[in-house]
């Protein structure tokens, strides 16, 4: 599994100390097995993708669906290599195994605390802690 699509989105909310800085999100319809969220806007069917590590996120524009998004996006040649990085996952899977629900692969440190992201620098972890941690490390919750 290189993301996974929710099949009840969750509130943006699931994303604790990033909602402040979420502006227009109010859900979150799946993530990608490296900790990467792929967030909704209802009013406006803005689907964009949340990088955690260095606090940033793309807008995508607008799309009538998840299935759209994905076929559009998710799928793309150039976002499987550069964002979802298809051989580094595989490379991690190989050393760790599948995901389990809700799991991400985890680099230890993170990449913005001095981490390498060489696939035996990652362990398996919770894909909302995940979020929850990485926020907090960026001071956000203060």
């Amino acid at each position: 599994m290189t993301y996974s699509l929710l099949q009840l989105p969750k509130p943006i909310s699931a994303l604790g100390c990033w909602v402040p800085h979420l502006p227009g999100f109010t859900h979150v319809v799946g993530y990608s097995g490296i900790g990467h969220f792929l967030l909704l806007g209802e009013e406006t069917n803005d689907y964009a993708v949340l990088h955690p590590f260095p606090q940033a996120y793309k807008s995508y524009g607008r799309f009538e669906s998840v299935a759209t998004f994905e076929r559009e996006i998710l799928t793309d040649p150039g976002f499987a290599e550069h964002v979802l990085r298809l051989e580094h996952q595989a490379a991690i899977r190989q050393l760790l195994g599948p995901l389990g629900a809700e799991e991400i692969y985890i680099p230890r440190p993170y990449p913005f605390l001095g981490g390498t992201e060489e696939p035996d620098t990652y362990m398996k972890g919770n894909v909302w802690v995940f979020a929850e941690l990485v926020g907090q490390s960026h001071g956000y919750g203060e």
